[in-house]
């Protein structure tokens, strides 16, 4: 089983400070978007100074809640590979568990239930991870290709993906 410390370390150290892009008009912070806040119940009157003030300690709670426990990645046996789930589901939302299960031929529904859990746990973690990384670069370079917007990012979801 898996642990919620060292994965939301690495997130945390992946993911900056507050920004307010020009360009998309995303707000963020921590990692945390003020849409996700808003959208999830976390907080739906949160507004700009919400997430500019956002303590690193609200963001760990968040993580946990939202992102940790709902998708049941304490559940994954291996704890390399927990991290990069939880690292690229805070970076890419559902997709990103979505393309785990479909490196172990699972419904791609993006909710880890008992038989993807399951599926995962079979399997050769550093195989896995191996093809989980491949299937995540070809997901980043399909977004960067759709989206001239977003093209400029690449570089840093790559060079993410692989730390």
């Amino acid at each position: 089983m898996a642990d919620f410390e060292p994965a939301v370390t690495i997130t945390l150290q992946h993911e900056g400070g507050f920004y307010h892009n020009p360009v998309t008009g995303e707000i963020v912070n921590h990692g945390i978007t003020l849409k996700f806040v808003q959208g999830s119940g976390y907080k739906p009157d949160a507004d700009e100074a919400f997430i500019q003030n956002l303590s690193t300690a609200q963001a760990t709670a968040i993580y946990e809640t939202y992102f940790w426990n709902a998708n049941h990645l304490g559940s994954i046996n291996d704890q390399s590979l927990a991290n990069k789930v939880f690292d690229l589901t805070v970076n890419m939302g559902p997709s990103a568990l979505k393309l785990l299960q479909s490196a172990v031929n699972c419904a791609a529904d993006g909710v880890l239930g008992p038989i993807s859990i399951a599926q995962i746990n079979a399997r050769d973690p550093l195989e896995l991870l191996a093809q989980y990384k491949a299937l995540a670069t070809q997901r980043y370079t399909q977004i960067a290709t759709g989206n001239p917007q977003l093209a400029g990012d690449l570089t840093g979801w790559l060079a993410r993906l692989n730390s």
